[in-house]
């Protein structure tokens, strides 16, 4: 990579740490890269990146109840 490209890195990840953020990586299934890579083509999401971003906040902090009406 370009010593600019890289410089741009840093700098974006030190923007996002600075903000609260925390990279981390992990390992997922085929399937389940496919479902992201699927809903990034499809338009649901602009990135695989706030595809993951989106079913984690799901899961994990929004703690909505489901009502039946």
């Amino acid at each position: 990579m370009p010593v600019k490209g890289t410089d741009a890195v840093q700098r974006l990840r030190k923007h996002r740490r600075e903000r609260g953020d925390r990279e981390m990586n992990v390992w997922i299934r085929q399937p389940v890269g496919a479902a992201i890579d699927q809903a990034v083509e499809s338009g649901q999401f602009k990135s695989r990146q706030e595809a993951i971003n989106h079913a984690l906040e799901a899961a994990f902090v929004r703690k909505e109840t489901n009502t039946v009406t």
